[in-house]
């Protein structure tokens, strides 16, 4: 029995080793200088397992210079939830100039749930210029009116 418990005590170990090591890869592949699709991946990986050790690197990408590196990056911090990622994602929800971007960083910003969103929606919902971002917050509003 004894033999057991320690067999499986070092195979536990093991896996949480090779799970640090994981971590600790795909965490530094969230870093502007690696590869487009890498650092997707890495973003992915982070958003699948709400890796809250990412989150500084992933806001440094909300403003990477590549749409899909944004855009994953945008994606991670809403499935992570964390509310240290809001002021970035209220940023991009301004600011970014793709519409898929600024509308991702909105679903973002609504699956946080921060009320630090609430006037960045209203302002953009002014200044948006893509009909689709401009409808869903002009919805979002009317239901927190109660229309």
């Amino acid at each position: 029995m004894k033999r057991i418990a320690s067999l499986m005590s070092f195979m536990l170990l093991i896996a949480s080793v090779s799970f640090a090591s994981e971590t600790d890869r795909q965490i530094a592949n969230l870093d502007p200088s690696v590869d487009e699709k890498t650092v997707i991946e890495a973003a992915d990986w982070a958003a699948e397992k709400k890796e809250k050790k990412a989150l500084d690197k992933l806001i440094v990408l909300v403003t990477d210079s590549r749409d899909a590196v944004r855009l994953h990056s945008i994606m991670a911090l809403g499935y992570i939830g964390d509310d240290k990622a809001v002021d970035a994602l209220n940023t991009a929800v301004l600011n970014d100039k793709n519409s898929t971007v600024r509308y991702a960083a909105v679903l973002a910003t609504l699956r946080i749930g921060s009320k630090k969103s609430i006037p960045v929606w209203q302002q953009a919902k002014e200044s948006e210029t893509d009909p689709f971002i401009k409808d869903f917050l002009t919805k979002m509003d009317d239901k927190a009116k109660g229309k």
